[in-house]
């Protein structure tokens, strides 16, 4: 299996839409590069994520991740276990949530200069992702909003990701940077610093690493865009090993998620007689909310 790669900057929208289907019916990953987003935004955003992991224990934790339905804050190495009934990740992250109408107050945030970094992050990572719903939108022929209108921000989140080098692996071996899990939500923008790591399951249960590209964003499908297609876009596993060697491991991660009321419920244009409906009906928060308590210790 391949990570499908593909230019943004070149073809139509309908050959990008056929692009796209292929990417995520056949892999549900797909590496993109000239996404629209500039340089020096991705480039700010790494650059407040390294200064604020780099301080000390202490001053990290004023800024503690406190619960899934707040779904903000600071978690430090093994505080996470996305494989759930494995040990916790051996990785820091910092979640934020920037939507209109989600501010926790200024005393959670480390400085106002990180929070208007990644609030101009966050404005170009959902123009982006917009984008690419409308063009999801047009590979089912559905109408260019049909995606987008349901993410008005609540669900939405960007989450700074730190896996430090030189970890010692505990429990024979079963301790990764992140364990195997997938997306919960529509759909996700995966920003890299150049070191790899990211690792995607294939048909065949084999682990195929993700290559780091400058410049490219790692783009995959989650749980609930497999639901509302019945399965035609797939939400494929994936994990990130352990930095058990003398490189650290930034990644920025933009998860795209619909708005708590939004039923997911099958396209009928996804649906053939031999197959079936696969999916029951659910409600996005109901889902995203049994995922984060499985995940969080």
């Amino acid at each position: 299996m391949e990570i499908p790669l593909i230019d943004f900057s070149s073809g139509s929208d309908e050959e990008l839409a056929a692009q796209l289907a292929y990417a995520m019916g056949e892999v549900g990953f797909m590496t993109v590069t000239n996404i629209g987003i500039l340089t020096e935004i991705i480039d700010a955003i790494f650059r407040v994520s390294s200064q604020f992991f780099e301080r000390d224990t202490d001053y990290k934790h004023q800024y503690l991740y406190r619960n899934a339905s707040e779904n903000f804050g600071y978690q430090g190495v093994g505080m996470e276990s996305l494989e759930p009934g494995k040990p916790g990740d051996l990785k820091e992250t910092f979640t934020l949530r920037l939507a209109p109408g989600s501010d926790l107050g200024e005393d959670r945030w480390p400085s106002e200069a990180f929070r208007s970094t990644a609030q101009n992050f966050y404005n170009e990572c959902l123009g982006a992702a917009t984008r690419i719903m409308r063009l999801m939108a047009r590979v089912f022929e559905l109408p260019e909003d049909f995606f987008s209108a349901t993410v008005g921000g609540e669900n939405v989140a960007l989450r700074l990701l730190f896996y430090p080098r030189g970890q010692q692996v505990a429990d024979g071996g079963e301790q990764l940077g992140a364990g195997a899990h997938t997306d919960y939500g529509i759909l996700t923008l995966l920003f890299q610093s150049g070191v790899g790591g990211l690792e995607v399951r294939d048909g065949n249960g084999q682990w195929i690493p993700v290559p780091s590209i400058p410049g490219s964003v790692v783009i995959n499908t989650g749980d609930l865009m497999h639901r509302w297609t019945n399965g035609h876009f797939r939400s494929t596993e994936h994990r990130v090993k352990p930095m058990t060697g003398t490189q650290d491991r930034y990644s920025v991660a933009f998860f795209v998620d619909p708005d708590s009321q939004t039923l997911i419920e099958v396209l009928p244009q996804c649906v053939d007689e031999s197959e079936g409906v696969t999916y029951p009906p659910i409600t996005a928060g109901e889902h995203i909310r049994q995922k984060l308590q499985r995940s969080h210790n």
